[in-house]
């Protein structure tokens, strides 16, 4: 299901010119803590410079912004070199996370050829591997290389809702759950791990209405999945959310919120992580009251799988103005940051 107006008008907030860069060279490569073997420890994490998503050249999801990194003359020769690149920062490092602009599996955007040299490179130097793809391109075709080369992955999917009518009026994915949950099937088929990604608070969204969302949706995949990864929203460049976050029509998410979520899910046996994009930021994850303590905590949970100090910490704070702003904007009739728009009109008053 396709919201052709709403495509139309993500799209039309694209950057109109191609982007280029250093085409021999990844976008970005970066050690992080993670626990895709099933315990915290260091990762290596990178991002393919590319062509783009599949996807990006008819719309893009109203969030992403990963087409500000692309590069439109990217060769198979250029994917391989780096290739290169990622296995000499790789190091010791056992554990690989790799992400493009779209999807590593897409054959277009990463073609076969490039994809083999990387499945190659790596054999023999990871014992575990993460790739992140759109639920199309998740077949037995695409999986079989790593099969055959009995390398251990996860497939991380970005299914961002089990809701149809969020993931096209709200995300525009141009996908459903359905297709989700096939891809999720085949991968586990396969004998490959799943990695399922949600979106907590798209826009068009109250905050209460997200935190349901995101809870009734990690229900609702953890069937399918090794493990959730509960993404806040990050305001990214060029995209719907930051037009609707720079008039006052959007706020991102509260840290509270997504300790809530967690805690939650951790009482009720749900495997969930959360490592925010941006936490703390104006544009990413944040409480009106900077609060680096709940941050640490949610990443620290997330790690550890123990949500007992997270919880803790929620019960020893005072969360009236939290849940008041809640009630609020659950009262209006859109989402709007109310409390930046008070700012701004004040600020107005104060230059007048």
């Amino acid at each position: 299901m396709i919201d052709r107006e709403l495509a139309s008008f993500v799209k039309n907030l694209m950057p109109k010119e191609r982007r280029s860069g250093n085409n021999a060279k990844p976008v970005s490569v970066w050690m992080e803590m993670d626990r895709i073997r099933g315990y915290p420890e260091q990762t290596c994490v990178a991002i393919f410079r590319t062509t783009g998503c599949s996807w990006y050249n008819f719309s893009s999801c109203s969030m992403c912004g990963y087409f500000n990194d692309i590069s439109s003359t990217v060769t198979e020769e250029n994917l391989m070199k780096q290739t290169d690149e990622i296995i000499h920062y790789l190091g010791n490092t056992e554990t690989l996370k790799v992400f493009t602009s779209g999807s590593f599996l897409d054959p277009i955007e990463m073609p076969v050829r490039a994809r083999d040299y990387f499945y190659d490179s790596i054999s023999g130097k990871i014992d575990k591997l993460l790739v992140e793809s759109r639920t199309e391109y998740i077949t037995p075709s695409n999986l079989s290389p790593i099969k055959d080369r009995k390398l251990k992955a996860r497939i991380a999917i970005g299914v961002e809702s089990a809701n149809d009518e969020i993931i096209a009026r709200s995300i525009n994915k141009g996908s459903s759950f359905n297709k989700f949950v096939t891809a999720a099937r085949t991968s586990k088929e396969q004998g490959f791990e799943v990695r399922s990604y949600l979106l907590l608070k798209p826009p068009f969204m109250s905050e209460a209405e997200a935190v349901d969302d995101c809870m009734r949706s990690i229900a609702l995949v953890a069937p399918y999945s090794t493990d959730i990864s509960v993404n806040p929203m990050n305001i990214q460049k060029n995209t719907l959310v930051e037009y609707l976050w720079k008039r006052g029509q959007y706020r991102p998410p509260r840290l509270w919120s997504l300790a809530r979520i967690l805690v939650w899910a951790g009482r009720s046996g749900f495997n969930v992580v959360s490592y925010p994009t941006g936490g703390n930021r104006e544009r990413g994850v944040h409480n009106d009251l900077h609060d680096d303590r709940l941050l640490n905590l949610i990443v620290q949970s997330s790690l550890s799988q123990g949500f007992d100090e997270l919880d803790k910490y929620i019960q020893a704070s005072d969360l009236s103005r939290y849940y008041n702003d809640l009630e609020v904007e659950n009262l209006l009739p859109e989402e709007i940051d109310y409390h930046k728009l008070i700012h701004e009109m004040s600020y107005s008053r104060i230059s007048v």
